[in-house]
C-alpha cells in the first residue's frame, strides 16, 4: 500500500517550512517599510536643508542688492535718480525679510538653527533702523539742492551786482565831487558780498552745528557791513548813480534770498549725514550682519550632515 504525499507524518515539516517562509517574508515587508520610512525622513531632511540654505543665500544676495543701491541713492545727482534707488534699496529688503520669515517656520523652537536666526535677527533689525535713516536723508538731497544755488542763482545775483557797482564806479569817476569816496564804498560793497558767498560753500560741507554756527557769524557781520556801505552810497548818489546803485540794491537782495535758503538747505546736511551713515556705522553693522548669515549657514549644513550621517 502506497503512502500518502500529505501524511500525518510529513505535516509538521510542511507547516514549519511555511512558518518560516511566512517569517522571513514578514521580516522583508518590515525591514522596507523602516527603510521606506528612513528614506523619506531623510529625503524630507534632505529638502529641508537644501531650502534652509537657499533661504540663508537669498537673504545675502539681497542685502549686497539692498546696500548697493542705497550708496547709489546717497551719490545719485537728481530727486528722480535717488528716489529710484531708494526704492530699489527697500524691495530688496523687504526680499531679505520674507526670506527671514520664511527660514523661521522652518527651525523648531530654541534649536540651534533657531538661536543663530534670532542672533542675525537682531542685527537685521538695527540695519533696517540704519536703512531707514540713510534712505529718507537720502532722497532729500539738501546739500546738493544748497550747492546747485550757490554756483547758479546766487553766483548770477553776484555777477549782477559786480555789474552794477562797476558801472557805478566808472560814473563816479567821470562826474562825481566825491567820486574818492563813492568808487571806496563801491568797493567795499563788491568786496564784502563777494566774501559772503565765498562762505557758502564751506558752510554746505561743513559737518558740524558748531562749525555752520561760526561760519554764519561771519555772514552776519559781513552783512552789515554790505549795508552800511550801500546805505551810505544811497546818500551821495543821484540821477544816473542812484538808479545803479538801485540795480546793485536789487541784485543783492536777490542774493539775500538766495543764500537764505542755501543756509537753511545746509543746515538740514541731508547728503553729508546720510554718507556719514552710510560708510560709518552702516558699513559696520552690515559686515556683522553677514558674519551671522555665514554662521547660520554653517549651523544649516552641519545640521544636514549630522542628520545624514545618523
Amino acid at each position: 500500500m502506497k503512502k500518502s504525499l500529505f501524511s500525518n507524518k510529513g505535516m509538521p515539516s510542511l507547516q514549519i517550512g511555511i512558518v518560516i517562509s511566512l517569517a522571513v517574508l514578514l521580516f522583508f515587508i518590515v525591514f522596507f517599510f523602516i527603510n521606506r520610512q528612513n528614506m523619506n525622513r531623510l529625503k524630507t531632511e534632505y529638502e529641508k536643508s537644501v531650502i534652509k540654505t537657499n533661504l540663508v543665500q537669498t537673504m545675502k544676495n539681497e542685502l549686497l542688492t539692498s546696500a548697493e543701491a542705497e550708496k547709489s541713492s546717497v551719490m545719485a545727482d537728481t530727486d528722480e535718480t535717488s528716489k529710484a534707488f531708494a526704492e530699489q534699496s527697500i524691495q530688496a529688503s523687504q526680499k531679505v525679510e520674507r526670506a527671514r520669515i520664511a527660514f523661521e517656520a522652518l527651525v523648531q523652537k530654541n534649536s540651534e538653527e533657531a538661536k543663530s536666526l534670532d542672533d542675525f535677527t537682531a542685527c537685521w533689525e538695527k540695519l533696517r533702523g540704519i536703512d531707514n535713516e540713510v534712505l529718507s536723508l537720502a532722497v532729500q538731497n539738501t546739500n546738493l539742492k544748497a550747492f546747485r544755488l550757490c554756483f547758479g542763482p546766487a553766483a548770477v545775483a553776484i555777477r549782477h551786482m559786480e555789474k552794477a557797482l562797476n558801472e557805478l564806479m566808472d560814473w563816479a569817476a567821470a562826474s562825481h565831487p566825491d567820486k574818492a569816496v563813492v568808487i571806496r564804498l563801491s568797493s567795499k560793497a563788491l568786496t564784502d558780498v563777494l566774501d559772503i558767498y565765498t562762505l557758502e560753500a564751506p558752510h554746505i560741507a561743513e559737518t558740524t552745528d558748531a562749525g555752520m554756527d561760526a561760519i554764519e557769524v561771519n555772514i552776519k557781520q559781513l552783512d552789515e557791513k554790505e549795508n552800511v556801505a550801500l546805505n551810505r552810497l544811497d546818500a551821495l548818489v543821484g540821477g544816473t548813480g542812484k538808479r545803479l546803485l538801485g540795480e546793485a540794491l536789487k541784485s543783492y537782495r536777490e542774493f539775500q534770498t538766495i543764500n537764505a535758503k542755501i543756509i537753511e538747505l545746509s543746515r538740514r546736511n541731508s547728503n553729508i549725514r546720510s554718507l556719514a551713515e552710510s560708510l560709518g556705522q552702516k558699513r559696520h553693522v552690515m559686515a556683522l550682519c553677514l558674519d551671522r548669515l555665514n554662521a547660520l549657514q554653517e549651523v544649516v549644513h552641519e545640521n544636514a550632515t549630522f542628520k545624514a550621517t545618523r
